[in-house]
C-alpha cells in the first residue's frame, strides 16, 4: 500500500518545548532509539554547536518519520524573533503545522503573530499543550486565553487527569459522537450543510460530525487542541494520531510539470552545500537538467537524496508532496522556484531586516576569509545582503536583531575559525520616486559605449508594493536574453536610490529597445539600463521611507500613564487597547528608530512586569530631516 505523504511545521513561541515535543515524536516513532534532550545539547533538529551551546533553534531544521502509513517530513523552526525569516520560508512549504503552546506560560505575543500568519494563510493547525506537569498550570484560564487571543473555534480533544503532577494522564474523546454543547455549536458554526440539518431537526450521525471535523480543521475553520508532556513522552502517540487523522496530506501530481521551491540551504561538516526543496509537482530525477524559474539558467541535477527516518538517503527521483535534497549545485537561493511557479504555493510576506551593521575582521589579514564566510551564510540566508562599498571597503550585513548578530559572530568563528566585530547597529530607510518620468539612452550616442538603446518609465506605487517590472517591448522584436538582461539591470539599479537607499514601491516599465545584430549581447542591456533607470529617478525625484513596526504592549494598569507619554514620544499610533484583569493590552504601530531600546526600558520600570513585542510592520513616509546612506 502506498504511503501517504505530509509536509508539517512544528511552531511556537520560546521556550515553550518545540524542539523537545520534535525529539518525543522521532522517539515515539521508531526514527530515533532515544530522545535527545536541548539542556543536555543532544537533540536531533538542533544539530548546530551554537543550538546546543545556547539551547535555542536558530536554523530550521527537517526531519523524516513514518507514523501509520504516513510519511511526515516535519520542519522545526526557530522560535526567536531576530530568525523569523527561517519560519515565513518554511510555511511556504506546509501542509499543516503544530502550534506549540506552554501551558504553564500560556498564550505569548510570539504565539500571537505566529497563528495570525498561520490563520491568514489558511494551513490547517492544531494546538498543542505542552508541560502539563507544571505545577500551577490552570487548563480552564489556558482555553479562555487561547479564545480570547487567537480564535474562539478551537476543539478541546481530550481530558487531561493528574494536573500538574509527573504521572498525567490524557484521554481521548471519541472521534465519532459529539460531546458537549460547545463543541456542537463550533461544529455547527464551521459547516452550513451541518447547520442546515440541524436547524431542521434532522438526526445528525457521529460519521457526519466527524466528517465536519476533518472539513474545518483543513479549511482552517477549527483548531483542535491535544495535550501532553514531551518531556515524559506523554500524550505524543496521540499527538502524532491527530497529525494523520486530522491534518491533510500533500497532493501527488508526479506527471505533470515540475515546480519545486527552495526553502533551506545548510553546510555539511566539510562547509558542501546542501539545498532543500518541496517538490509542488512533476518530479526531481538524477541527470535531469531543470531551469530555475525567472533566470536565464538551468543546472543538471548531479546528486539527490531524500528524507527517511531521521536520515538523508541517495534517491534515483523524489517525486511530488515530497522534499528533496540537492548539493553540487551553483546559483540556487533561498526562495528560489525550479521549473514553473506553482498556482496553488502560498502568498507569504517575508519579513525584511530592518537593520543593517559593518563587520569588521578582528586581525585585518582574515578580511578575504571574512567575506567568503559571509558569502556563503548569504547563501543560506539571502536577507544578509552582503554589501562591500566600493568607495570605502566598508563590509556590511542586514539583521534583525542582536541575536543574530551573536550567531552570525559564533557561526563564522566555529566554521571559518574566524573572529569579527560588529559596528553599532544602524536603520535602513527606503525611497520612492515622488512622480512619473522616464528617460531613453539611444545607440551610438556619447559617451555610451554600448550597442543597445534602452527606454524605461517610472511611476510611484502605494506603500507595500516594492519593486514592480513591466516589459511593453515584444518579445518577437527582442529576445528573452536581452529582456532578462534588461530586468536584471534594472533591479541592481534600483539597490540605491538618490539618498543611497534602495528604491522600492516603483513601477518601472521598459518601454523601448535596440539592438545591432549580431553585435549586441545581454551585457549591453544589462549595463545601459541602470544609466537610463538613473536618469529617470532624477528627473522623479525620491521621498525617504522608514520602518515601522507592529507593537504589542502589555503592562499592568498603574503604569499607563508613563507608557501613553512613552508611545507619544516614539510617535507610536494606537490601533487597540484591551483590558484584562490588572493588565493592558496596547497594539499598534511605531517607527523603529525609536523603539529599539523600549523593550528593555519598559521590563526596568515596570519591575520586570511589561512586555513589549514587534514584529516589521513595512515602511511608511519619513517625515524628518532627509538621511544619506554614507552618513549614518
Amino acid at each position: 500500500m502506498e504511503s501517504r505523504m505530509m509536509n508539517i511545521g512544528i511552531l511556537a513561541h520560546v521556550d515553550a518545548g518545540k524542539t523537545t515535543v520534535t525529539e518525543s515524536m522521532l522517539f515515539e516513532s521508531g526514527a530515533i532509539s532515544s530522545a535527545g534532550g536541548v539542556d543536555q545539547g543532544t537533540t536531533i533538529t538542533d544539530s548546530m554547536h551554537l543550538e546546543r551551546e545556547r539551547g535555542i533553534t536558530i536554523r530550521a531544521a527537517t526531519i523524516s518519520f513514518q507514523w501509520e502509513n504516513t510519511k511526515i517530513n516535519l520542519i522545526d523552526t526557530p522560535g526567536h524573533m531576530d530568525f523569523i525569516a527561517e519560519v515565513e520560508r518554511s510555511l511556504r512549504v506546509l501542509d499543516g503545522a503544530v502550534l506549540v503552546i506552554s501551558a504553564k506560560e500560556g498564550v505569548q505575543a510570539q504565539t500571537r503573530i505566529i497563528f495570525n500568519t498561520l490563520k491568514r494563510l489558511k494551513i490547517p493547525t492544531l494546538i498543542y499543550l505542552n508541560k502539563l506537569d507544571r505545577i500551577g498550570v490552570d487548563l480552564l484560564e489556558v482555553y479562555s486565553r487561547i479564545r480570547e487571543q487567537l480564535t474562539e473555534k478551537i476543539m478541546v480533544m481530550q481530558s487531561v487527569h493528574n494536573l500538574g503532577e509527573p504521572d498525567i494522564t490524557i484521554t481521548d474523546y471519541q472521534d465519532d459522537r459529539p460531546r458537549d454543547a460547545a463543541f456542537t455549536e463550533t461544529l455547527l458554526d464551521a459547516d452550513e450543510s451541518l447547520m442546515e440539518k440541524f436547524i431542521e431537526n434532522r438526526p445528525i450521525s457521529g460519521a457526519e460530525f466527524q466528517a465536519a471535523l476533518l472539513r474545518g480543521v483543513a479549511e482552517s475553520k477549527i483548531y483542535p487542541v491535544l495535550h501532553g508532556c514531551a518531556l515524559r513522552n506523554i500524550g505524543t502517540r496521540q499527538l502524532l494520531h491527530a497529525i494523520t487523522h486530522y491534518l491533510p496530506g500533500s497532493p501527488t501530481q508526479s506527471q505533470g510539470e515540475l515546480s519545486a521551491y527552495v526553502y533551506q540551504i545548510d553546510r555539511d561538516e566539510q562547509h558542501r552545500k546542501r539545498i532543500y526543496v518541496r517538490v509542488f509537482n512533476g518530479a526531481l530525477a538524477i541527470r535531469n537538467i531543470v531551469p530555475i524559474y525567472g533566470k536565464d539558467q538551468s543546472f543538471k541535477i548531479k546528486t539527490l537524496e531524500k528524507l527517511e527516518s531521521a536520515k538523508r538517503i541517495p534517491a534515483e527521483y523524489v517525486s511530488s508532496g515530497d522534499v528533496a535534497i540537492l548539493s553540487k549545485v551553483d546559483g540556487l537561493q533561498c526562495g528560489d522556484i525550479i521549473g514553473n511557479a506553482w498556482r496553488r504555493q502560498k502568498d507569504v510576506r517575508i519579513a525584511e531586516p530592518t537593520l543593517e551593521a559593518s563587520v569588521i575582521p578582528v586581525c585585518t589579514g582574515d578580511r578575504v576569509a571574512l567575506i567568503k564566510a559571509l558569502d556563503e551564510l548569504t547563501e543560506e540566508d539571502s536577507f544578509l545582503q552582503l554589501h562591500i562599498n566600493p568607495q570605502t571597503a566598508e563590509i556590511t550585513v542586514r539583521l534583525f536583531g542582536e541575536i543574530q548578530m551573536e550567531v552570525i559572530k559564533g557561526l563564522v568563528k566555529e566554521r571559518y575559525q574566524v573572529d569579527l566585530t560588529f559596528g553599532p547597529l544602524r536603520t535602513i530607510y527606503k525611497e520612492r520616486p515622488k512622480r512619473c518620468a522616464e528617460a531613453v539612452i539611444y545607440m551610438a550616442l556619447s559617451p555610451h559605449p554600448y550597442c543597445s538603446a534602452v527606454g524605461l518609465s517610472i511611476e510611484p506605487l502605494p506603500l507595500h508594493s516594492g519593486l514592480v517590472y513591466e516589459s511593453k517591448v515584444s518579445y518577437g522584436y527582442l529576445k528573452n536574453s536581452f529582456q532578462i538582461a534588461v530586468r536584471e539591470g534594472v533591479q541592481a539599479a534600483c539597490r540605491q536610490g538618490l539618498f543611497g537607499w534602495e528604491i522600492t514601491d516603483i513601477k518601472v516599465c521598459f518601454t523601448f529597445g535596440q539592438f545591432f545584430s549580431p553585435i549586441s549581447t545581454p551585457s549591453d542591456f544589462r549595463q545601459l539600463a541602470p544609466s537610463v533607470l538613473r536618469d529617470a529617478i532624477k528627473k522623479a525625484g525620491t521621498e525617504l521611507l522608514e520602518p515601522y513596526m507592529s507593537y504589542c504592549l502589555e503592562i499592568p494598569k498603574e503604569f499607563n500613564q508613563p507608557v501613553m507619554a512613552d508611545l507619544q514620544k516614539m510617535q507610536a499610533s494606537i490601533e487597540g487597547i484591551e483590558s484584562k484583569g490588572e493588565m493592558i493590552s496596547i497594539c499598534g504601530k511605531v517607527p523603529d528608530s525609536s523603539s529599539k531600546s523600549y523593550a528593555a526600558k519598559l521590563l526596568r520600570f515596570t519591575d520586570g512586569k511589561g512586555v513589549f513585542t514587534s514584529r516589521v510592520y513595512g515602511y511608511e513616509l519619513y517625515q524628518g530631516e532627509p538621511v544619506y546612506k554614507n552618513q549614518v
